[in-house]
């Protein structure tokens, strides 16, 4: 499950979803980002606050374990990740969580993620920081293909944070 704006995020899911024969779930934030919309979101991502989606689909009992994944914006998941998780039945579901940033560190947004997914029942089996898009116009953006390339890396750990401890 991801949500993605710009596209980074996107990428990095179907490179897991590759190598891993997962299924992806895009979440689709109803809100216009153009004139004004960006700033509202960026209000109710500081507040912690969700938003309404586009034929949301929240079932998540079919699956063993869901991996979330999330652009991180001014530290935080964005809404629509939000909303998704305060709505997803996750009692005793196995997480895995990825924040997508444009810096590789970002503890806060995964202790976020973390403290709404126990919340809600899951249990989180770990996490990881990958580089995304930055937004700062003059950066060098990474391609299409790197992304890709990225979320098949990320594969292996997600497998092994999956596996039974024994």
């Amino acid at each position: 499950m991801f949500y993605s704006r710009e596209g980074s995020t996107a990428q990095i899911a179907q490179g897991l979803a590759q190598a891993t024969g997962g299924t992806l779930r895009q979440l689709v934030d109803s809100r216009r980002m153009e004139n004004g919309g960006m700033f509202r979101a960026l209000i109710a991502t500081l507040l912690g606050l969700g938003t309404t989606l586009v034929d949301p689909d929240y079932t998540v009992e079919p699956f063993e374990a869901v991996v979330v994944m999330t652009p991180v914006w001014i530290g935080n998941p964005a809404p629509a990740v939000t909303t998704f998780i305060s709505n997803a039945i996750l009692k005793d579901k196995k997480t895995f969580i990825v924040a997508v940033g444009g810096t590789a560190a970002n503890p806060g947004t995964i202790a976020r993620l973390g403290k709404r997914l126990s919340a809600r029942g899951a249990s989180v089996v770990g996490h990881s920081e990958v580089l995304g898009y930055i937004p700062d116009p003059k950066a060098v953006r990474p391609s299409d293909e790197e992304l890709v390339a990225e979320g098949v890396l990320l594969a292996e750990a997600v497998r092994q944070a999956f596996e039974p401890q024994s």
